[in-house]
């Protein structure tokens, strides 16, 4: 069976798609969605901490969806993302 790859939105490196967190969004929530339950547009982070980190401090989602989210969006995901990390 072929390897399913997918680019990690903040190091920009090419890993299969089960070893990543999904973040998916819609309108202005912005959620972990691993289990890839909701459609529509996703960005796909590695799970080790410089990513993690990197993510939240430069505010990377905002980029990647186009769209201004607050502090408080970053801040609950971060918590979801640690407790999913390994």
């Amino acid at each position: 069976m072929k390897e399913v790859l997918r680019t990690c939105c903040v190091c920009r490196k090419k890993q299969n798609k089960f070893h990543m967190n999904r973040i998916s969004n819609q309108g202005e929530n912005v959620f972990l969605d691993n289990k890839k339950e909701h459609g529509g547009k996703a960005t796909y982070v590695c799970k080790n901490n410089d990513c993690l980190n990197t993510l939240v401090s430069k505010k990377v989602l905002n980029r990647v969806f186009k769209h201004n989210f607050n502090i408080d969006v970053y801040k609950k995901l971060s918590e979801e993302l640690i407790d999913t990390k390994y």
